[in-house]
C-alpha cells in the first residue's frame, strides 16, 4: 500500500477511535464510582475483541487462496483442506497450515472469558449499589 492509501485508511479509522473513546469516557463519567472501573474494563475488552477477530478474519479472505499459499508458504493449496470457518477462525492452506495466525483464537478466547467477567462485575458491582439491593 502505498502512503495516499495508508493515509486514507489511517484517518477515518482513527477518527473513528478518537471519537468512540470520548463517547466512551463522557458515559462513564456519568456513572456511580464503583460501576466504573468494571464498565471501562468491559468495554476495552470488547472492543480488543472485536478488533482481534478483525484480524483474524482478515486473515480469512485472498482473492486466490492457491497463490497465496504457494507465495506464502511455499506450499501447494489442498481443496480437501481449504474450508473456511468462522468460529474458530481458521482457513488452512494444507493439513496443518493454516491463514489465520495462531495467536488468534487462543486470544479470541482469553478475551471472551474477560468480556463475561466484566459484564459479571458490572452486574455485580451495581446490584450492590444503596438503594438498588436486589430483591428475590
Amino acid at each position: 500500500m502505498d502512503l495516499p492509501g495508508a493515509i486514507i485508511t489511517a484517518v477515518p479509522l482513527l477518527t473513528f477511535v478518537a471519537l468512540f473513546g470520548i463517547a466512551v469516557h463522557r458515559a462513564i463519567r456519568r456513572m456511580p464510582r464503583s460501576v466504573r472501573p468494571w464498565v471501562a474494563a468491559c468495554v476495552i475488552t470488547t472492543s480488543l475483541t472485536v478488533a482481534t477477530y478483525g484480524w483474524g478474519a482478515v486473515h480469512l479472505y485472498t482473492p486466490d487462496i492457491a497463490e497465496t499459499c504457494a507465495t506464502t508458504y511455499r506450499i501447494a493449496w489442498d481443496a480437501r483442506f481449504g474450508a473456511t470457518s468462522l468460529l474458530p477462525l481458521s482457513r488452512r492452506c494444507a493439513a496443518g497450515v493454516d491463514l489465520v495466525p495462531a495467536y488468534v483464537n487462543p486470544a479470541l478466547g482469553g478475551l471472551a472469558v474477560a468480556v463475561v467477567v466484566s459484564v459479571g462485575m458490572v452486574v455485580w458491582a451495581w446490584a450492590r449499589l444503596p438503594g438498588r439491593a436486589v430483591r428475590v
